[in-house]
């Protein structure tokens, strides 16, 4: 399998499985609003994207906003010539956004909403959502043994963090950043010239 083909792969397996299990909220697309009950904010289903995560204005259709995001990089590869298999070490970037506890967070039963209901309060909660999604993702990790055509290689460990900063953890309040790390296997072929005549 090529490493194109790999990579897309991997982002669309992604997209049918984990993804579409998790829904987190949207940023607003002008920064400098405030990020309060008065803004109206939409959950969507997280996107994987292959090697990049594209800026807005270069969205896939039906893709509303480029976070919250998985990002499916290659972090090395190596081919095995005489087994014929390729291995590849996946990276995935997960990011997601969330300043807080906004009013419509809260769930009321029927006709039991208060008048007064609980306004939005900033808060670092957030970071939940991102972990959250990184547990599913190992957990399928974890019990797949392919991803298409790719073998998930057991016998390697799945690592995963959150990103750093010259060994610290940057704050990027309402942003929050994780990463999983983890190596897959396929075959190859090879068009050798000096071999096929001898076939």
């Amino acid at each position: 399998m090529t490493v194109v083909d790999s990579l897309i792969e991997i982002a669309e397996w992604l997209n049918e499985n984990s993804c579409k299990r998790f829904e987190f909220k949207v940023p607003p697309e002008d920064q400098r609003k405030p990020i309060d009950d008065n803004y109206d904010y939409k959950k969507v289903n997280p996107h994987a994207f292959p090697v990049y995560v594209p800026t807005k204005d270069m969205l896939p259709p039906n893709i509303i906003s480029n976070m919250p995001s998985v990002c499916v990089q290659l972090v090395q590869g190596e081919d095995n010539n005489i087994e014929l298999q390729r291995e590849l070490s996946i990276n995935l970037g997960i990011s997601c956004w969330n300043p807080g506890l906004h009013s419509l967070d809260i769930y009321y039963p029927k006709d039991l909403r208060p008048l007064d209901p609980e306004k939005y309060k900033s808060g670092y909660d957030g970071w939940m959502d991102a972990w959250n999604f990184v547990d599913d993702i190992l957990r399928m990790l974890d019990s797949a043994s392919n991803i298409g055509g790719l073998e998930i290689i057991k016998n390697k460990n799945i690592t995963f963090g959150p990103y750093k900063e010259q060994e610290s953890i940057p704050d990027y309040y309402p942003h929050w950043f994780a990463w999983i790390q983890f190596s897959v296997r396929s075959d190859f072929l090879r068009n050798n010239k000096d071999i096929e005549q001898y076939l």
